[in-house]
């Protein structure tokens, strides 16, 4: 093993340079960049499906907007201001590569870009002025997609094997109910981006039947329309402590994004079953200020209580496989009100927002056994209102903004407020300070911000972050979060604390290849068991992750990329024995520039001690996935990946086979999810049709 790692290590130093060919950035390659940069657990599936649906419908860049911009994680306040100004001072660019002359737009942001941005000289002909739009042009001129997923599973866990009927009788729960497959269909309109609409259905393996239905009809930018949809949607205002619905970022990519500020509605296009709204929503465009406002009623998932008086949890995982997760389906009614008062001029900008949450049946948490007492503040009750006033400001260098809210319920009142100070120090270094408060009292159904907890409670916090590009052709992200957790916790039985800290250099000369190496440290407290003579007594001490990764990129040519990464990991906990574990991988892309062929085949040798010391790493997936996957134990991974045009640029068909075999388990999983063996393999197919 020792001589296997030498090796690899002087593969990465000397061998993998190579001479290559410019070539433009691809979709595939921005999502390696997006997901490997600011670390794998923090790209969730549901933002690269948003970032994928913002790439399929490119906005025209000499009509951009603010909030257009402002979609896009990798661009900071200043870039997006920068190319605003470009074209009001030097009028319409006339193709992209004046993307060039723009302010502090690097190498790397403007290639990202031009995956989202177009110049678009063929509307100009058709329309005169963006307000007059007929229906017989957007017939014309839309879009179309179509897509149909399908897994296949090469092997058989626990739960779809057969039971006698006199077992089942009894526990009816020891099978799913449906078969092993997963299937997912979308379907997307786009007329000039001004009329969208969509369908969604999906089958999640084990469930029975098509499980999941949704869809849309979505206005955008016709008059004083800014934008109406009816159907599922999504709603974020603010900085998301009232609520928030759209993209969450890790702390990395919050450094050049923690100044804006979301304000508006958008579509309900993914498969996740949770999160989004039912109803009509719409706002108008009055000058500088923008009115908005929502209504919605959905059936949601719930687990009720022993006599069915109320609810004890929501579930939110979209699971309906055993005949007791399809018995919580649908048992709840949610419903939704709200609105919004936004005012923009110059450099400031309030927005005021106000949200009112019902269910037909009260939620009532259990908290009477002490392994469930930090379940005392959770949200109670059947009726919850939340306001907050969300505030930015810019003068020169400096951007201050920032969310406070406050909650009612029926049982407890809090208060929450989360707030940055962003400071350009020079074109090349960038301060980030951000504080948060979220008081424990306070309750947010719909709200997801900033922060370690995934609820908006229980929490404060104070983070520094430095971004600079001082030394050349090297990029540096840095930050220092410090946190403290006045309640009780989950394994957590006392007030606690803890900090994590991060730093992250990429060096890239060219396009020819780059260089990522990243440190990452997060230590928190948590319960500690001590066995006495007379009795086993629990304190606090801190649970440590510290993770290293270094990452080679490099093009071969312009058919042929290579990536080469190692990550290792360290856990430390109390006195127990130090838990670690590292993964090394290879892929090798081959792709044809000009019919978008592609091919991908990766390999992963990994070994862990544990689950809890398993290390992330980015592996190519299909159209809708982040691709971020995690490795624990001891084994070895190989994917092969393919993506062949049928019918030129309008019918693709992806397909991907995964094999997994470990080294040191007999069985894969637990419970229903078991494998009996110690490999698996699966096939994945997609087929997509643009016209």
């Amino acid at each position: 093993m020792k001589r296997f790692i030498l090796l690899f290590f002087i593969y990465m130093c000397v061998i993998c340079p190579a001479f290559c060919q410019t070539e433009r950035m691809a979709w595939e390659n921005f999502v390696a960049l997006m997901v490997e940069e600011n670390d794998e657990e923090e790209i969730d599936e549901e933002t690269m499906e948003r970032l994928f649906e913002l790439y399929g419908n490119p906005i025209d860049i000499n009509k951009a907007r603010k909030e257009d911009l402002e979609m896009l994680p990798f661009l900071s306040e200043e870039q997006v201001n920068e190319v605003l100004q470009y074209v009001e001072k030097n009028g319409p660019m006339m193709s992209l590569g004046e993307l060039m002359m723009v302010k502090n737009l690097g190498m790397k942001e403007r290639e990202m870009l031009r995956l989202f941005v177009k110049v678009d000289e063929e509307s100009q002909l058709h329309r005169n002025k963006q307000d007059h739009v007929t229906l017989k042009e957007l017939m014309k001129w839309s879009k179309h997609e179509a897509v149909w997923r399908t897994d296949v599973p090469f092997y058989k866990k626990e739960g779809y094997k057969e039971m006698p009927a006199e077992v089942l009788r009894k526990s009816p729960n020891k099978v799913y109910q449906g078969d092993k497959y997963h299937h997912a269909f979308r379907y997307a309109f786009s007329g000039m981006n001004h009329l969208l609409a969509g369908l969604q259905m999906e089958k999640d393996a084990g469930e029975r039947g098509v499980d999941y239905v949704s869809g849309y009809v979505m206005l955008k930018e016709i008059g004083c329309v800014k934008s109406a949809v009816l159907g599922n949607y999504r709603v974020s205002f603010g900085k998301g402590l009232a609520v928030n619905g759209g993209m969450r970022f890790g702390k990395t990519m919050m450094l050049s994004t923690m100044d804006r500020m979301d304000a508006g509605f958008s579509r309900h296009s993914s498969t996740s079953e949770s999160g989004y709204f039912t109803g009509a929503a719409t706002t108008i465009q009055l000058k500088d200020w923008q009115l908005s406002a929502f209504a919605s009623y959905r059936k949601g998932d719930s687990t009720y209580n022993s006599d069915s008086t109320g609810m004890t949890s929501l579930k939110t995982d979209g699971q309906h496989r055993t005949q007791l997760e399809r018995s919580k389906k649908g048992n709840l009614g949610i419903s939704n009100f709200g609105g919004n008062i936004h005012w923009e001029h110059k450099e400031l900008r309030l927005s005021a927002t106000g949200v009112f949450t019902h269910f037909d049946v009260p939620l009532m948490p259990q908290h009477n056994t002490p392994a469930s007492l930090y379940r005392f503040y959770n949200a109670c009750g059947q009726d919850f209102f939340v306001g907050s006033l969300a505030y930015a400001y810019r003068f020169k260098s400096l951007t201050f903004s920032g969310e406070t809210a406050f909650s009612h319920t029926e049982k407890q009142n809090g208060v929450a407020s989360l707030n940055a100070l962003r400071w350009r120090v020079n074109n090349a270094n960038v301060l980030t300070l951000i504080g948060r408060y979220y008081g424990a009292k306070f309750v947010s159904i719909n709200g997801k911000a900033f922060g370690e907890n995934s609820l908006v409670q229980n929490e404060e916090g104070i983070l520094l972050g430095w971004t600079s590009k001082s030394l050349r052709n090297i990029e540096i992200q840095s930050y220092m979060d410090v946190m403290y957790f006045p309640w009780l916790k989950q394994n957590v039985s006392a007030s606690s604390n803890g900090y994590e800290g991060m730093v992250q250099a990429l060096y890239s000369a060219n396009r020819k290849w780059s260089l990522l190496a990243r440190y990452r440290i997060k230590s928190k407290q948590k319960d500690f068991l001590i066995d006495t003579n007379d009795k086993t007594i629990s304190t606090l001490k801190y649970n440590t992750n510290q993770s290293v990764k270094l990452q080679l990129n490099n093009n071969l040519s312009s058919f042929v990329t290579l990536r080469t990464s190692a990550t290792g990991s360290l856990i430390s906990f109390g006195n127990n024995p130090h838990e670690k574990g590292f993964a090394i991988s290879e892929n090798i892309r081959w792709q044809n520039p000009r019919n978008k062929c592609r091919i991908d085949f990766g390999i992963t040798y990994f070994n862990t001690d544990s689950y809890n010391a398993r290390v992330y790493n980015y592996e190519p997936s299909l159209l809708y996935t982040s691709g971020s996957t995690s490795y624990y134990y001891q084994g070895i991974r190989t994917t092969l990946l393919a993506s062949i045009p049928i019918v030129k640029q309008s019918l693709f068909i992806n397909a991907k086979l995964g094999m997994t075999r470990y080294f040191n388990r007999d069985t894969i999983g637990s419970g229903l999810e078991m494998i009996d063996g110690n490999h698996r393999e699966d096939l994945q197919v997609q087929v997509r049709w643009k016209f």
